[in-house]
């Protein structure tokens, strides 16, 4: 009986949330990186009031870790776990009649996270770092529940570690890349 009240709840909820088409979520690649499994990001936004300001979060994770490398009697390990997450704000900017297609601008503030183990090390070193990232992009809805966006983003990295194994961010402790990366998006709209 719970199952079944807890389906009727839920049921209701996503057709009230359905009708105001107010979140979505979002799977971003980075184009330039494809092959890389890093260059995944899940994001989710929620239009604010008149749809003109939108609230971002995002979050990636990677996990490669127990590689294993033997050399006759010899065996060492490596590996690397990361993540980062993001929140920021987004403010839609009209292109004149088009309802479908607009750009926008937004900001995300992230902190971006690393475990490091080296082959000739037997722990894992912890290095972090934090920055604003600002982001232009073009957003387009083909049909009402999917979102196509294109945005290109910069980066404002703070780092204040010495990186004893190699990172996106080693040995810099501030530094700026100008349209470092684009990101494709393919989102659903709820």
């Amino acid at each position: 009986m719970i199952k079944l009240v807890s389906l009727v709840v839920l049921v209701c909820f996503v057709t009230t949330v359905n009708a105001q088409m107010k979140n979505e979520v979002a799977l971003v690649i980075s184009p330039l990186k494809f092959e890389e499994a890093s260059s995944y990001q899940a994001m989710y936004r929620h239009s604010l009031k008149k749809d003109m300001w939108s609230l971002r979060g995002g979050a990636r994770v990677f996990v490669n870790t127990d590689k294993e490398i033997r050399s006759d009697t010899l065996s060492t390990r490596s590996g690397t776990v990361q993540y980062d997450l993001s929140a920021g704000i987004q403010y839609k900017l009209p292109i004149s009649n088009l309802e479908k297609l607009y750009l926008y601008s937004a900001s995300d503030l992230y902190f971006n996270s690393e475990f490091n183990q080296k082959s000739y090390e037997t722990y894992y070193g912890y290095y972090w770092s934090f920055g604003v990232k600002p982001i232009f992009g073009l957003s387009y809805e083909p049909f009402d529940n999917i979102r196509l966006s294109l945005e290109s983003r910069g980066d404002f990295n703070v780092n204040l570690q010495d990186y004893s194994a190699p990172g996106e961010n080693r040995d810099q402790r501030f530094n700026f890349n100008a349209a470092k990366q684009l990101a494709l998006g393919l989102g659903y709209l709820f």
